[in-house]
């Protein structure tokens, strides 16, 4: 083995280790939250001494919990479905035509995902206040369409980019109607991205904290800020539970999006 190949391989394994490390690093909270979700201790001590399911109907029998819920999942339903509208719309026009600012409009869409969170808060808080959307519904619905609409634009930019055109015009050719094109072979063949997108934007929705706390208000609370509330009285394993049913829906999300657009398509 010559000198470059020992060096290539030494560098090889450093690399290897290193993102090793990291994935260690970023894992290692979920394998000490699981195991709490299921322990049968007073409080968070780990490893637990033993095994129950009693946190997780601890967590299902709170109201205030339930509640919150059902706003999380209504807040993430009604936003996905308007920003999967919205970003199938403005993905099509991005990646179909070619005009002046097209960069500029694209960085526009995808800059929620750039400006930090804490600063896009703040901006929406002091907006919202003079539209009189600040402490309400609609206004929690917007600003979660803000936050997810980055996702089902990118998402749906690259499962339009590997749709050619010309299935389009021979469509139109053989006499289809736009709609009727639309309807019968773009969607059909866009169903895997929107799927993926709609995943995305769902997780992206439900998880939402920072932005939420700023815009929300009492009786506005979702599962996120309601288990930040709760973990500032209480220190046992009910928030373990919870977190344990989250990471699951996040895991079964990837693996929906992967299953039907792969993650390296979204990311590339």
């Amino acid at each position: 083995m010559s000198a470059t190949q020992k060096v290539h391989k030494k560098s090889d394994l450093i690399l290897r280790s290193y993102v090793a490390g990291v994935l260690i690093f970023l894992l290692l909270p979920i394998v000490i939250v699981i195991p709490l979700a299921f322990s049968q201790d007073a409080s968070m001590v780990f490893p637990p001494s033993g095994m129950s399911l009693k946190w997780f109907e601890r967590a299902i029998a709170r109201p205030e919990f339930v509640t919150a819920f059902w706003l999380s999942a209504q807040l993430a339903v009604l936003s996905t479905a308007i920003s999967l509208t919205l970003g199938g719309l403005a993905a099509y026009a991005l990646v179909r035509f070619r005009f002046m600012g097209r960069s500029l409009y694209m960085g526009l869409f995808l800059s929620p995902l750039i400006v930090p969170t804490v600063v896009l808060a703040i901006a929406l808080t002091m907006i919202f206040a003079q539209l009189g959307l600040l402490r309400n519904f609609w206004g929690l619905v917007i600003a979660h369409v803000i936050i997810t609409l980055p996702y089902t634009v990118r998402v749906l930019s690259a499962s339009l980019s590997e749709i050619g055109r010309d299935v389009e015009e021979a469509a139109m050719i053989l006499g289809a109607t736009p709609m009727r094109m639309l309807i019968h072979v773009l969607l059909p063949l866009l169903r895997p991205g929107i799927i993926s997108a709609g995943v995305f934007a769902l997780i992206i929705s439900f998880d939402e904290f920072t932005i939420t706390l700023f815009v929300s208000g009492p009786g506005l609370y979702t599962l996120p800020i309601e288990i930040f509330n709760y973990a500032e009285f209480y220190s046992d394993p009910t928030i373990a539970a919870i977190s344990a049913l989250l990471i699951l829906f996040s895991a079964i999300g990837i693996i929906i999006i992967e299953r039907f657009v792969g993650l390296r398509n979204v990311f590339k």
